[in-house]
């Protein structure tokens, strides 16, 4: 799958996000948390690169938003219960930051036409 446009920006933007996070939470001791946080971002920012491809296939709009919104959101649970429970938060807190950061790239797109 080949990344471009607002979908790419988003997952470029994460990716960057995620390290800068985890690299500060790092260096103050809280890498468990970093790992969270940027887990969370990587997995939220795949949600707009899926959500592209099955719009491109063709596919039932309902039925893929289900399904993928139900793949991700039973990753991000698991990936924070691996890294402990008190984490889980963590993770999902990152999947909200990379839809934030998917409607702040979207809009700027959007104003930019």
């Amino acid at each position: 799958m080949r990344l471009q446009g607002v979908t790419g920006r988003v997952v470029i933007g994460c990716l960057v996000a995620a390290v800068v996070v985890f690299a500060a939470l790092s260096l103050m001791g809280y890498t468990r948390a970093g790992i969270a946080v940027g887990l969370g971002l990587l997995l939220g920012s795949i949600n707009g690169a899926l959500a592209e491809r099955a719009l491109g296939a063709g596919v039932s709009v309902r039925l893929s938003s289900l399904s993928r919104l139900a793949v991700l959101t039973g990753a991000a649970i698991g990936g924070g219960l691996l890294l402990g429970a008190d984490y889980a938060w963590l993770v999902i807190l990152g999947v909200a930051g990379a839809q934030a950061v998917l409607v702040a790239v979207a809009a700027r797109s959007l104003l930019h036409r």
